[in-house]
């Protein structure tokens, strides 16, 4: 049987000097708006392309009501099927070793691939269709939501909106100093609700909620939204009830998207 394929979406090869990556585009099919189509870039993309990519056409097609307009996402993946290539973005989206763990796989590559996405992967992106450059999101789960808060830190300038889904903010907590700016980026963080505890329904297991406790995810999550706020940014933070680690990027996403890309 052939395939199932998403419409309008379209794949490049990128070469880059932090390594291997394909660029994954949904491009609407709307003309784009004179400044340029918003950018949603969405890393992690093997995991959440066809997510993000329906939440951002299905609500487009009500943008008056769902506060999203039309816009492109950028997912950009790694070779191969796996949805998670844990050794690939335990080094790209980190700074170095976690404060308070061991790191099974190298880390530190945060700065070249940061250099990817503002060079070769937003290029070709602007090459495809006209892209307005003042109105690019950054969309992260877990250690890549860490990643965008820890360049919403340290290169806030780099996108105008950022979303932190469940970010892992325990790999390094002391990055996370957000000064005051003149015009803050729009930030949206978001957690579930069981993602510093056992859930009711699985098996109880002593070592995983040592681990989520001592992990603090929520409150972690949190404390930057509180931080972020009182260095004057727009901030949204939402706790998903009910929700965990894996489940609460599809049910945060959208209330995400709608603040940070809302005037």
């Amino acid at each position: 049987m052939p395939p199932v394929t998403l419409p309008g979406t379209e794949e490049h090869v990128l070469h880059t000097p932090a390594g291997e990556y394909r660029l994954w585009l949904a491009i609407p099919a709307a003309p784009p708006p004179p400044g340029g189509h918003p950018v949603i870039t969405l890393l992690d993309a093997n995991a959440g392309f066809g997510l993000v990519t329906d939440i951002a056409r299905a609500s487009a097609l009500r943008a008056g009501v769902t506060g999203i307009p039309p816009a492109v996402v950028a997912g950009l993946a790694y070779p191969g099927d796996a949805p998670f290539h844990r050794a690939r973005r335990m080094l790209d989206y980190t700074p170095g070793p976690p404060a308070a763990e061991p790191a099974p796989h190298p880390t530190g590559g945060r700065d070249a691939f940061l250099a990817a996405l503002r060079g070769p992967v937003a290029g070709r992106i602007a090459e495809r269709c006209a892209v307005d450059p003042a109105r690019r999101v950054l969309v992260g789960h877990s250690l890549a939501g860490f990643l965008a808060l820890d360049i919403l830190a340290h290169d806030a300038e780099a996108f105008a909106g950022f979303v932190a889904i469940s970010p892992s903010v325990w790999w390094n907590p002391a990055r996370l100093a957000f000064a005051r700016r003149p015009a803050p980026p729009r930030v949206a963080i978001a957690v579930g609700q069981y993602e510093q505890g056992l859930t009711p329904w699985e098996t109880p297991s002593a070592a995983t909620a040592d681990r989520r406790e001592r992990r603090a995810m929520v409150d972690h999550a949190r404390d930057a939204a509180v931080r972020l706020e009182g260095a004057g940014y727009p901030v949204q933070f939402h706790c998903a009830e009910g929700e965990t680690h894996g489940s609460v990027m599809a049910v945060a996403l959208g209330r995400a998207l709608r603040f940070v890309m809302g005037s």
